[in-house]
């Protein structure tokens, strides 16, 4: 397996800088850039290293397999305020589909005018879901913060929260991602 905090000389580490990371990376990737005589090989593979440690949830399940594989295979609770998230994220794709089913049969546009306040009221749900995810992804980063002063000895109940931390980043990345779709969707 790859090491990708060794490719780009970081500490193995929950926490990385993202502009630190960012520099490193830069300066490692001038250095070895194909058209500076490198390898386009090993250019992939800094590139990757890059995408893998810039992500949270992919940076610490790259962690957890290189020091702690065996918490990979354990069940990680979602915290409570994740559930009531999850809910609401669910309502409000749900309630985008609706809207663009409607929007799609309406046969006129002035049908489709006749959808642009509920258009308006979606986007703006949308909108206020992607704050609330938001200020969620930066409880998290700031508990990762916290829990990187563990390191490198990190307790029992440390690789515990570490292990919720990367699943709750893992839903957190998808649903951002998924309303942003869905705001594009929207034109929104």
């Amino acid at each position: 397996m790859s090491d990708h905090f060794l490719a780009l000389a970081q500490p193995r580490r929950p926490w990385l800088d993202p502009a630190v990371l960012r520099e490193d990376f830069q300066r490692t990737a001038a250095r070895q850039h194909p058209d500076a005589g490198g390898d386009a090989g090993h250019f992939a593979a800094l590139n990757a290293a890059h995408a893998i440690l810039g992500a949270p949830a992919s940076r610490l399940r790259h962690l957890l397999e290189l020091t702690a594989p065996e918490w990979l295979h354990r069940p990680a609770p979602i915290p409570p305020e994740l559930a009531d998230l999850f809910m609401q994220m669910a309502a409000a794709r749900r309630a985008r589909e609706t809207f663009l089913q409607k929007h799609s049969a309406a046969a006129s546009p002035l049908g489709r005018a006749l959808l642009a306040g509920e258009k308006a009221g979606l986007v703006a749900e949308l909108t206020a879901a992607l704050v609330r995810l938001t200020a969620a992804t930066e409880a998290a980063l700031a508990a990762l913060r916290a829990l990187d002063a563990a390191w490198p000895a990190p307790s029992t109940a440390d690789w515990e929260r570490l292990v919720v931390l990367q699943a709750s980043f893992a839903f957190l990345e998808k649903w951002t991602a998924q309303l942003r779709e869905d705001l594009f969707r929207l034109g929104g």
